[in-house]
């Protein structure tokens, strides 16, 4: 999913939904939406069915490789691909939203904040927290679709949870291993911009 701007030549020989591939299914999806294009649709669609038929294992999201996509390329999942949940929603495919955002929070009751990076038996691969949106929004857009109240207690955890572990006299730090909630001196931008947001 990553290019040589030189080349043209492939970087990474895997694909997935999570960090390096994520902006492109969620704005691909909302350039429909905004634009009502009928070729971002068809694209997205041809892409989602793929990402259904490859990296999907149940609730689970795993990277492939591109060229033996029967082949999982690693064994660990990232935080960015919780938008996931929230773009099945928007696309109309509730069933596996609700499944893979379970999953997640799973995760996020298993570790107190979603990690980073996690295998699939949950354990942590990258202990890192940096207060992304992606599962608070994927939560705001279950509720919104299914007006089940079990979303906002979520989200109503998920923020308990920041003003316990992130909140700093200035603001809200990003935390560098959900193990020892260690601070980093960092607050992302997004983390106002979209974080706070939902």
């Amino acid at each position: 999913t990553v290019l040589n701007v030189h080349s043209g030549d492939w970087v990474r020989r895997d694909s997935g939904v999570g960090a390096g591939i994520d902006s492109y299914y969620e704005y691909l999806f909302k350039s429909y939406v905004l634009l009502g294009d009928d070729k971002y649709l068809a694209r997205f669609n041809r892409h989602y069915n793929a990402v259904m038929k490859y990296v999907s294992e149940g609730p689970m999201l795993l990277d492939v490789l591109m060229h033996r996509p029967h082949a999982k390329s690693r064994n660990f999942m990232d935080s960015l691909l919780a938008f996931w949940p929230g773009l099945q929603v928007l696309s109309g495919d509730l069933k596996p939203a609700v499944q893979t955002h379970e999953m997640l929070y799973q995760v996020m009751q298993m570790h107190t904040l979603i990690p980073e990076a996690w295998t699939v038996d949950f354990q942590i691969h990258w202990g890192q927290h940096h207060l992304r949106p992606e599962f608070i929004e994927s939560t705001y857009f279950l509720y919104r679709a299914t007006g089940d109240h079990h979303y906002l207690q979520v989200g109503k955890r998920a923020l308990k949870t920041l003003q316990q572990y992130a909140k700093v006299a200035c603001g809200y730090a990003a935390v560098n291993d959900v193990r020892t909630g260690k601070h980093e001196d960092r607050m992302d931008s997004f983390v106002l911009s979209e974080t706070f947001k939902y």
